[in-house]
């Protein structure tokens, strides 16, 4: 067992390959979940102890479960500072510990805290799936930006998702901390940006929401279960968002419109069927 005390800084913070390179040299190098200082590029650490990346090899890199990394993919874009250590350990359990079905206990505090963390980004990678609206950018050539302010570091992971779906497109979204850009062949990142970066509207806007408007179903409305599904705080970027307001306090006329028209429809062959005989037909 290596005794030396580790810093390990993970930079960028988000990255799995990063944290993975220096919890191969942990492992590698015997390195106890203890003797680590894990950090990432906002979080110096003040003591001077030894890269890890640089402790002294003892043994091959031992194999991790596959699934391990599924889970530390979406726990490492988490902004919790002891995540990179969280993962660390459930690693070192997973190898040196011994524990090689760790993951298949979900009541165990380490997996629970884990889930738990890649719960949270998963449910904001499903935000940011449905709430990113681009905006064209003024000028003849048709690129398009988009706004969105994630609550963790989701936008590497999350990009390949936009290139599927508007592969044909050039297109940037601009987040606080890091920015995407696909140029309809290559997809790059760089730092993060500031809202006025990115248009707050276009010329689009109106059609969008004049569909909206028209899919709107009021006798379907339920506003505590809409703001769960679209909290409010992403609102400032959605351009059917100032429609919401309006349409809830109309939903009731619509829904009395509705039935009217049904009762109407329903009751129009009846009248039909019982003057068609009187007629000779």
């Amino acid at each position: 067992m290596n005794t030396a005390l580790y810093s390990a800084a993970v930079v960028p913070s988000w990255d799995l390959d990063a944290w993975r390179r220096l919890a191969r040299a942990g492992l590698s190098a015997r390195v106890a979940p203890e003797a680590v200082f894990w950090s990432g590029e906002a979080q110096a650490c003040l003591l001077a102890n030894a890269d890890l990346a640089g402790a002294p090899s003892l043994q091959p890199p031992p194999t991790i479960p596959a699934g391990f990394f599924e889970l530390a993919g979406r726990v490492v874009c988490h902004t919790d500072p002891l995540r990179h250590a969280l993962m660390y350990r459930i690693a070192w359990r997973l190898t040196h510990g011994g524990e090689r079905q760790l993951l298949l206990q979900p009541t165990d505090p380490d997996i629970d805290a884990a889930e738990r963390l890649a719960g949270a980004v998963a449910r904001d990678t499903h935000k940011m799936k449905a709430f990113v609206r681009f905006r064209a950018l003024p000028g003849p050539d048709e690129a398009f930006i988009a706004w969105f302010e994630p609550q963790y570091c989701i936008l590497d992971r999350i990009a390949p998702f936009f290139v599927r779906r508007f592969h044909a497109m050039r297109w940037a979204i601009l987040t606080p901390y890091r920015r995407a850009v696909w140029d309809s062949v290559e997809l790059r990142f760089g730092a993060g940006a500031q809202r006025g970066e990115a248009p707050s509207q276009d010329d689009h806007d109106d059609l969008w929401r004049l569909y909206y408007t028209s899919i709107f179903n009021p006798a379907r409305l339920n506003e505590r279960a809409m703001q769960q599904e679209m909290p409010k705080r992403y609102w400032k970027n959605l351009p059917e968002a100032r429609l919401l307001s309006q349409l809830s306090r109309d939903s009731g006329a619509r829904v009395e419109k509705m039935l009217r028209s049904a009762a109407k429809a329903e009751a129009a062959p009846r009248q039909r069927g019982h003057k068609d005989p009187a007629g000779g037909a």
